[in-house]
């Protein structure tokens, strides 16, 4: 088993590429079982599901990519259906049934909105339905801060770190403490300069996090709902050294223990 690790990957009916043997398109974290990995130079031969059928055909292997930990594959997952179910950022929220799909993920933090209530941002009720949908079936992560507000899980996921609590699913680290990985979050201030420090003490500041979904030599792919009106991909550069840069506002970083 491997992943996709594009956000579209041509799926073909033979290992060239020619304007008439493509099969359809795989997304970004889809899974695909190995049938033979030496095809042909630079293919792999697969099967996976197009349109709900399964399919066999070759792809390029250059993009695709090993399983991490089960834990991170369940987060992953989760991630992507809500990318999926929003048409893969076409789907806005303010149009039926993407409000529907908002709603949803209020009434689960017990708020009794949808996509209409358009002054009442829904980015961190998007990566708590998220968690909480990984949560059903890795258990770890039922102990995760859901939440309408980032700084409420963000604050907690750095103080229980400092604790050592080995219950919680998402540390927080500084920028430069850890390398950003598939499953991790990035944190970024909004309206007010925030500071990592300022986060480890209070839970009150306006903040949005994404949820890594691709590791790529300079930058990381992310997840994240309300960008753009919908669930969007976000990249965000990484230093020389592989760490998460500070440029777009990023101010912290959450380790997915998993």
């Amino acid at each position: 088993m491997k992943f996709v690790d594009v956000e579209a990957l041509n799926f073909r009916s033979e290992p060239e590429v020619a304007p008439d043997n493509r099969i359809g398109v795989l997304h970004l974290c889809q899974p695909v079982s190995i049938l033979d990995p030496d095809a042909a130079p630079g293919w792999v031969r697969i099967s996976a599901s197009v349109d709900g059928a399964d399919r066999e055909g070759f792809v390029s292997e250059l993009h695709l990519r090993d399983p991490v930990s089960d834990g991170r594959e369940v987060l992953l997952a989760a991630t992507i259906a809500e990318w999926l179910r929003f048409e893969q950022g076409l789907g806005k929220e303010f149009q039926t049934p993407y409000s529907d799909f908002v709603g949803e993920m209020w009434q689960a933090i017990g708020m009794d909105l949808d996509g209409n209530d358009r002054d009442v941002p829904w980015s961190a009720a998007c990566i708590s339905f998220m968690v909480r949908n990984a949560a059903q079936t890795e258990p770890v992560y039922g102990s995760f801060k859901f939440a309408a507000a980032h700084a409420r899980y963000v604050h907690d996921s750095i103080k229980r770190r400092f604790e050592g609590d080995e219950t919680s699913p998402f540390w927080g680290f500084r920028l430069h403490e850890r390398r950003p990985q598939l499953g991790d979050m990035v944190c970024r201030w909004r309206i007010s300069p925030t500071t990592f420090d300022d986060a480890a003490e209070r839970d009150r500041f306006s903040s949005h996090c994404d949820i890594v979904v691709r590791v790529k030599n300079d930058s990381v792919l992310t997840l994240g709902g309300n960008v753009g009106h919908t669930v969007k991909i976000t990249e965000y550069d990484k230093t020389p050294a592989g760490f998460l840069d500070d440029t777009k506002n990023v101010f912290a970083h959450l380790v997915n223990r998993l």
